[in-house]
């Protein structure tokens, strides 16, 4: 059992891994439509990594937020796309193997769905490949304005801490037993990552690097310390933004900064109400982690 969980969290991490390796690539190519297949495709990987999760739970073991390794190399779109292909070739690899040693059949059908996802997406990047190499006349190069100091700060900060986000409210969620709680920490992790999406996109757009290393995540294991550790996060993000918004000029950033702010403050509010409610429930409500340390105890 320990070595399948083990099997299974390295799948999650490469998981992770292919999110974030995709949709840095969508985002630095700007709008478009490969852009958006490109983001789709991340879109399945994350629901790869949720699938894995929760096995890892159903299996007694504890979900990973770990990263797996992330080619960012490549200067072309068509470098990128070849870095994509290479990480589903692994993939590929890799459930072919689990899915010949593991015998449960249950968990195998959910590799085997992953596995076929993961053949699909070998294609669509091979063609996308293959068309931007023959694009015979590339765009001219736009020189993107020079952004003030106050816009990268908010923009590279608020990245990192979605990023972090997202991790936090998904680890949360595969622990706590509670499906309304499960759901809404999804919920909200979601659009954690379409904050995370508008951030990157704007910094793309401005020319700089996307930063692909998340501020500190709030591991708690038992469910109200993990809603405690959910409004404490929303509650300083935003404040945080509301600073940004008084530092920054540039009103399309502004603009972004509040809406931010104003979903940070609708997540607060709900993560009180969840705790609240968590409060007056059978311990039905528990986490994993809490019912094994009231077993130990």
């Amino acid at each position: 059992m320990a070595d399948l969980v083990e099997m299974l969290r390295a799948a999650a991490k490469d998981e992770h891994a292919a999110v974030i390796q995709y949709l840095l690539h969508a985002y630095a190519m700007g709008e478009g439509e490969e852009a958006c297949e490109i983001e789709g495709i991340a879109r399945d990987e994350m629901r790869h990594f949720w699938m894995l999760s929760r096995w890892i739970v159903k299996l007694q073991g504890l979900p990973t937020i770990e990263r797996g390794f992330t080619d960012l190399g490549g200067e072309t779109k068509a470098e990128w796309m070849d870095r994509d292909v290479q990480a589903e070739e692994r993939a590929i690899a890799m459930y072919r193997a689990y899915i010949s040693a593991i015998e449960n059949p249950d968990l195998r059908s959910d590799l085997e769905r992953i596995l076929a996802d993961e053949e699909r997406h070998r294609g669509i990047f091979v063609e996308l490949g293959e068309k931007f190499r023959l694009e015979s006349s590339p765009e001219e190069a736009v020189t993107p304005p020079t952004p003030s100091p106050s816009v990268l700060e908010a923009l590279e900060w608020g990245i990192r801490h979605e990023y972090a986000a997202i991790l936090q409210y998904l680890f949360h969620s595969f622990l706590v037993k509670d499906e309304e709680t499960s759901r809404q920490l999804e919920l909200q992790a979601i659009n954690e990552m379409q904050h995370m999406g508008w951030l990157s996109e704007k910094l793309a757009g401005l020319g700089k690097p996307i930063p692909i290393e998340h501020h500190p995540v709030d591991l708690a294991r038992e469910v109200q310390a993990m809603l405690r550790a959910d409004i404490k996060l929303e509650t300083e993000t935003a404040q945080k933004y509301e600073d940004f918004v008084g530092k920054v000029q540039e009103p399309a950033v502004r603009e972004l900064l509040e809406t931010l702010k104003s979903h940070e403050l609708y997540h607060e509010g709900l993560f009180k109400r969840l705790l609240e409610r968590i409060s007056h429930l059978s311990p039905s409500g528990w986490t994993i982690g809490s019912l094994i340390k009231k077993e130990e105890g």
